[in-house]
């Protein structure tokens, strides 16, 4: 089982701080393949030379927040013909514990791994990929025996969890990353909206077009935002 995961809205604290995750399926090599196509197709377009996100794009790969409309129009196609799950945990920083900004992200990404652990605890492992950033690798390198402590304090049991192995990868290396980024980034556009459910707020419809794909989206101060069983609409 492959998770990719990253962070939205540290150092930030106008937008929601979330940690998300998508599972990806056996297909996931597959889905590798076809955003690395896309990739070279979109590389080749003579007429974006010069621009400075396409030359950003061609550097480091898909990125919501910089991609020009020629690049992520196309890869929100992709992502519409795409089997993935998407988990994300938000908060507003008022109700998670922690001094730093780093903490809050830790504590984060325990919570969602720990639920993922117990959710697949019948697979052998987890391959987590995680995009690099500044402060992670020291969060990285704690994370398997708190999620074990955090799964074995919420199911009240020490029972059987996949093994965890977590990796800090760059876009480059795994083009996958940018699914869980542009899923983020429509949620967070969202929240920032107030959550709005006017048709005629591009937040909303944005929000609307990756909802299928959300398993679960968990607000620390609110709790369920939206879920498979229980969508927004």
């Amino acid at each position: 089982m492959k998770l990719f995961m990253d962070e939205s809205g540290n150092g930030n604290a106008s937008q929601p701080l979330i940690v998300g995750a998508v599972e990806l399926s056996e297909d996931a090599d597959d889905i590798e393949q076809r955003i690395r196509d896309l990739y070279k197709r979109l590389f080749a377009r003579s007429s974006l030379t010069g621009l400075l996100s396409y030359e950003e794009f061609r550097k480091n790969g898909f990125h919501s927040s910089n991609d020009p409309l020629e690049v992520s129009g196309p890869f929100l196609e992709l992502m519409r013909t795409t089997f993935f799950r998407a988990y994300m945990v938000t908060t507003d920083r008022t109700r998670v514990p922690g001094d730093t900004e780093s903490e809050l992200i830790e504590f984060m990404y325990v919570k969602l791994l720990s639920d993922l652990s117990i959710r697949h605890r019948h697979e052998p492992e987890l391959l987590c990929y995680i995009e690099q950033s500044e402060g992670m690798a020291s969060i990285i390198r704690r994370l398997p025996d708190s999620v074990v402590r955090q799964a074995h304090k919420t199911t009240g049991k020490a029972a059987p969890l996949p093994q965890l192995n977590i990796t800090m990868v760059a876009k480059r290396d795994y083009m996958s990353t940018a699914i869980i980024d542009y899923v983020m980034a429509a949620v967070s556009r969202w929240i920032q909206a107030g959550r709005t459910t006017n048709p005629k707020d591009r937040p909303y419809r944005g929000f609307r077009e990756i909802e299928p794909f959300i398993s679960m989206l968990y607000s620390f101060e609110h709790g369920r935002i939206s879920s498979r069983k229980d969508p927004l609409h």
